[in-house]
């Protein structure tokens, strides 16, 4: 019995560590997604677009751990909450390189046009977004369902920043007809930042089901 359960928490804490490799890779794509847009570097853009595939690869591998897990081992409560919670967090994950894929895929399209918009904020808001997800994977490494209840309230910044870039770019394209579809597809750009943000919320909400075994809606007065 000790040595199933040995071998069961060897399993769980693989499991952990590729759900944060995964988590870190994800993180890397927004970054480079984002620097590629910035600074028109076609090449990291078609990086960053073609490595989407291994981010699904591995969303994938982490679950087949996870059903695995589920149909040979006996997890208590705990653990089952953990397991559930791990594919939960890997189908986010898998679903915020998409947003960075299609960043670099905006940044391959608005290199082709020739009404040029910058925009620094959205380095800002990539940084801030890639940081809640640093440390929402330190929350859950470390079971800390406070800081996973701190990131969520940060997650307002990322909506600041968005309502900014929104209401600077409808203005841009009211002043100036010739730039509407380079705003437009920046406007893309800072939803994909901005739900890539929303989805670490979705990661917190599961980080703390895990601790708590209480299940809430992440925005809500119940956080606070």
């Amino acid at each position: 019995m000790v040595t199933l359960r040995s071998t069961f928490e060897r399993q769980l804490k693989t499991l952990s560590n590729d759900l944060l490799r995964l988590a870190e890779l994800v993180e890397t794509q927004l970054l480079e997604g984002v620097r590629a847009l910035q600074h028109c570097d076609l090449g990291a853009a078609r990086r960053v677009e073609a490595f989407d595939t291994t981010i699904n690869r591995l969303r994938y591998e982490i679950e087949e751990q996870c059903y695995t897990l589920l149909a040979l081992q006996q997890p208590n409560a705990g653990d089952l909450r953990r397991i559930v919670a791990a594919v939960s967090i890997a189908t986010n994950l898998e679903r915020m390189g998409d947003h960075a894929a299609s960043i670099a895929r905006i940044a391959l399209r608005t290199a082709e046009l020739p009404a040029a918009v910058h925009l620094p904020l959205f380095t800002d808001m990539a940084r801030l977004a890639a940081e809640n997800l640093h440390q929402a994977m330190i929350a859950f490494e470390n079971n800390d369902a406070d800081l996973a209840r701190q990131i969520v309230r940060r997650d307002e910044q990322v909506d600041i920043l968005h309502k900014r870039v929104y209401d600077y770019l409808i203005k841009t394209m009211m002043e100036n007809s010739a730039a509407v579809e380079y705003a437009t597809l920046l406007l893309w750009v800072s939803h994909d930042i901005e739900r890539f943000a929303d989805r670490v919320c979705n990661i917190c909400e599961r980080i703390v089901y895990v601790i708590t075994g209480v299940l809430f809606e992440p925005r809500t007065n119940t956080l606070l």
